[in-house]
């Protein structure tokens, strides 16, 4: 029966089919992990389960079914855009159906590509031909990405295979469900039999794909042959949010091509950019932290002063065991965790400074000769670490491919900082004015809206959290702002009440000056937000990868930081929407952080595969050997009266008959019989056997009967037999033996 399955598919089928391709859809979704943002990730993965519900419990309302699916496709996307990207405010109309609508992009378009693939899958895989096209397609996709690349896909072959067998199985009991439907309903009467051989098969198929052992790539493809004779870039890390953002100039491709990095001018602020995921750096360290490197304190209206007009009163640092600590005056009194962290350049770029979390208090170059120093400056006030290159250095080694730093990292109680007031933190009204510093016609707008927003604060730190949540809601997040929106010669003012949208600078200089105007010191922050941690499975099939946090130019950062007092010091703030300043907290620093646990994870990793990896070679293929012969015999004991039809046939060079396969099936069961006491004598026929055997065990009568008159059918009309007659042969046969064999069993 080779034509497309027409007739209105049973339950059972649909579902299973449902199941055979969610187990394929989810290999897919796997693969992409790396490569997707966890939020996509979580989105399409919701998206397929839902889709995949309402296909199986609403098929045949179709009205309801595509209503239901279009209401959870949206009610999804609300929620995983409201927890990963933005933060919901307001009523559900209109206000939070457009903050949706403005986030939507490019989220949406996942959601429905899955919700559509799925669908057209669905009905489009029909008959045996098609379905195996696409399970070939999909075999060679994964075996080409694990010869070819660094991924280790035999886990998501071998369930490829898995749900490839099973979707073919299913495809064929029901094309024999619609070409005997008297033996089907037969067929189902012993369901176990069936399911059992099945599962065993497809068992052991799958533990043969998921033990099979990594195997690095023997060959290189030529696109990464060709990579490699070109500069590197390096893809976006797994589960990071890669809006980044200081706009740096780079080496442009094309006079209006900027790209993101870190900035060496910011005196004029809120051109758009591309990303650029070139790595910069990769750091180790217990503590996910922001990597901080300068701060600018004067506004000029436009951005941010040259460092030149604002000066540093800084010392000279040699670094090393050998130097004293770096001293941080501004720190405040509250207790800081000291957190090692060590830096491994991924780039020849020479930076002003070097990164570290927070603030530094002692740095060692890594990797370096002994007649090479380094010069460093260090700024106390601003915390900053100036880098001035090497003494005795070799002509282009201008910048320290690796080195250490001792961060300190604070523990800020915040439940204390939200209750002290203004007069606690600023005593005399002693505040700094230069972080204070206003340029002459601010607009009084800004300061207006200030006030309004955290007029509900009623200290200065509950009166920042209030203005920060305002600039991560109210704004959309572009790293290619609408600037033909912008009048105001304001920067400031024309994000907050023109343009409405923008990227890192934005959020964070409105942040400082919305701040200073309420009189509260503040200043702004330049470096890297963390990057991403690979995980656990990521480390698995890229062997090769550092394990710590992977920062690229996609990640560069702009932050504030405000000034709460000798007591608590400098505190970072975060206004951009979808990051994460990582504070530090008493109840945080109480419970293992990232790192640790995720070393914890490799350790435990490493541990259970030792088991193996402490066995004989030999004595592995020994008990894999005897495993494939067990596996082999037990097929073989299953499935022995196909297995014998399959020979007869290739000995009589021809298909048999029904006519055949009966008398056979028969013979069979005769033979069988001779096990527990019925004997065929030499001189009888089969009527006499049978009717002897009939007044032996006469509770045997509704069986031999049925089976005899097949039998004489089979033999002496075979124009009449028809295949129910051969299923209903093979089923008496085997109810006969066990009858037989039970009566046997109760006797001994």
């Amino acid at each position: 029966m080779n034509r497309s399955i027409k007739q209105a598919e049973p339950t059972w089928y649909r579902l299973s089919v449902i199941v055979w391709m969610m187990i394929i859809a989810l290999q897919w979704i796997d693969y992409t992990e790396p490569i997707w943002f966890q939020e996509t990730t979580v989105l399409v993965t919701a998206t397929l389960i839902a889709v995949a519900l309402c296909e199986a419990l609403l098929h045949f309302r179709p009205w309801l079914n595509w209503t239901i699916k279009a209401l959870a496709a949206a009610v999804i996307l609300r929620i995983v855009l409201g927890t990963y990207i933005y933060y919901p405010y307001g009523p559900i109309f209109p206000d939070q159906a457009r903050q949706l609508l403005a986030y939507a992009s490019p989220y949406i378009w996942f959601s429905l590509a899955a919700w559509g693939l799925f669908d057209l899958l669905i009905r489009l895989l029909t008959d045996r031909a098609r379905v195996m096209i696409f399970l070939s397609f999909n075999l060679l996709a994964f075996t080409i990405l694990d010869s070819f690349t660094s991924y280790y896909l035999w886990g998501n072959v071998a369930w490829l295979v898995f749900a490839g067998l099973g979707w073919l199985v299913c495809l064929h009991f029901r094309k024999f469900q619609l070409k005997y439907p008297h033996g089907w309903v037969k067929l189902r009467k012993e369901p176990l039999k069936i399911t059992l051989n099945i599962v065993v098969i497809f068992a052991s198929v799958l533990l043969i794909g998921v033990s099979m052992p990594s195997v690095s790539p023997t060959l290189t493809d030529p696109y990464s042959a060709w990579k490699k004779r070109t500069t590197p870039v390096q893809a976006p890390g797994p589960g990071a949010i890669s809006p980044s953002e200081v706009s740096e100039i780079t080496t442009p491709k094309s006079p209006e091509e900027v790209l993101s990095g870190y900035s060496r001018d910011d005196t004029r602020l809120g051109d758009g950019f591309d990303f650029s995921y070139s790595p910069v750096m990769n750091v180790t360290s217990d503590v996910r932290s922001y990597w901080r490197g300068e701060t600018r304190r004067i506004y000029t209206g436009a951005g941010w002063a040259d460092l030149s007009k604002e000066g540093r009163d800084t010392h000279f640092y040699a670094g090393g065991a050998q130097s004293e600590p770096l001293v941080n005056r501004e720190a405040g009194k509250i207790q800081n965790r000291k957190v090692e962290q060590i830096v491994t350049m991924q780039t020849d770029r020479a930076y002003p400074v070097l990164f570290g979390g927070y603030s530094i208090s002692s740095v060692e170059v890594l990797d370096v000769e002994e007649d090479v120093r380094p010069r460093m400056n260090w700024a106390s006030e601003e915390a900053e670490l100036h880098w001035n290159g090497f003494r005795g250095a070799e002509l282009g080694y201008n910048y320290p491919k690796r080195y250490k730093v001792v961060a300190e990292i604070p523990i800020i109680p915040v439940e204390e900082l939200r209750l002290a007031a203004y007069d606690t933190l600023y005593p005399s009204r002693r505040v700094d004015s230069k972080y204070l510093q206003i340029p002459s016609g601010f607009p009084e707008r800004v300061r207006n809206l200030a006030e309004e927003v955290t007029a509900e604060g009623s200290t200065p730190y509950e009166k920042m959290e209030l203005l920060q949540a305002y600039l991560r809601q109210n704004f959309e997040y572009t790293n290619k702002p609408d600037l033909s929106r912008k009048q105001s010669d304001d920067f400031v003012d024309s994000f907050l009440f023109e343009i409405k949208q923008g990227y890192c600078d934005y959020y964070s200089t409105s942040m400082v000056m919305m701040a200073r105007s309420l009189q509260i010191p503040a200043r702004w922050v330049k470096g890297y937000a963390p990057g991403s941690m690979p995980s656990i499975e990521t480390l698995q099939r890229f062997p090769e990868m550092d394990s710590g946090y992977r920062v690229s130019n996609s990640d560069a950062h702009s932050w504030a930081e405000l000034y709460f007092g000798e007591e608590y010091g400098w505190i970072p703030f975060e206004a951009t929407p979808g990051f994460d300043s990582a504070l530090l907290t008493p109840e945080e620093e109480s419970t293992e952080t990232w790192a640790e646990e995720l070393e914890e994870q490799d350790e435990s990793s490493e541990e259970t595969s030792s088991i193996l990896d402490d066995v004989d070679p030999r004595t592995l293929r020994w008990v894999f050997g005897v495993s494939i012969t067990v596996l082999a015999l037990s097929v073989i004991y299953l499935f022995r009266s196909e297995l014998h039809l399959a020979l007869l046939r290739i000995r009589l060079g021809r298909s048999l008959t029904l006519g055949e396969k009966i008398s056979f099936e028969v013979l069979g069961a005769v033979r069988k019989l001779r096990r527990h006491g019925l004997y065929r004598e030499e001189h009888e026929t089969m009527r006499e056997s049978f009717s002897r055997w009939e007044v032996k065990q006469p509770e045997l009568s509704h069986l031999l009967r049925p089976l005899l008159v097949s039998f004489e059918k089979a033999n002496y009309s075979p124009e009449t037999v028809k295949p129910e007659d051969w299923q209903g042969v093979k089923e008496l046969s085997r109810k006969l033996y066990k009858a037989v064999r039970a009566r046997r069993n109760s006797r001994l």
